[in-house]
């Protein structure tokens, strides 16, 4: 679609694409602002077809750049796996310990929180951690009976139409 024929309406639309309200895109346009008016003019089907293609070339334009800028950095997962595993592999050995006349002693000392959240992350990556939240109160699975448990069970089985085993 090409820009509208006028331009304040071209302006009404650019700025809804931005985020602005209808009563800021209505002013922005050098309209005075009259709540009907302004909402009639932003609901009309040629403006908010303008604003739906606005949205979707700025998407389209920031996700080329992103992958450009990925492109040229080299940013690949093989890189960043690489780089991580060097990483987790670095802080394990750790860094030289030197003496007091800053001769390297030949010792390491690893630096095992920088190992542990990297491998946090590496495992992330993995797909090995999965963040499970507690659904309802804190313990309360925990604090059932076992006859609470079976009645809980079986009252989700039929919620989600799973057949009943007698």
């Amino acid at each position: 679609m090409p820009t509208l024929s006028k331009p304040k309406h071209e302006i009404i639309a650019n700025s809804l694409a931005s985020g602005m309200s209808q009563a800021d895109a209505y002013r922005a346009a050098g309209y005075v602002y009259k709540p009907a008016n302004a909402s009639r003019l932003c609901r009309t089907p040629s403006i908010e077809a303008r604003v739906r293609e606005i949205i979707s070339e700025r998407a389209n334009s920031e996700t080329k750049a992103r992958e450009i800028g990925i492109a040229r950095a080299a940013l690949t997962e093989e890189w960043i796996i690489v780089r991580l595993k060097h990483v987790i592999d670095l802080s394990l050995r750790g860094l030289p310990i030197y003496d007091r006349d800053g001769q390297a002693t030949g010792t390491f000392k690893p630096d095992l929180n920088a190992a542990i959240g990297g491998l946090k992350l590496a495992a992330k990556i993995a797909g090995l951690l999965i963040h499970r939240p507690e659904i309802g109160q804190s313990g309360a699975i925990a604090r059932m009976t076992d006859a609470e448990l079976g009645k809980a069970f079986l009252d989700q089985c039929t919620a989600l139409g799973l057949p009943m085993l007698d």
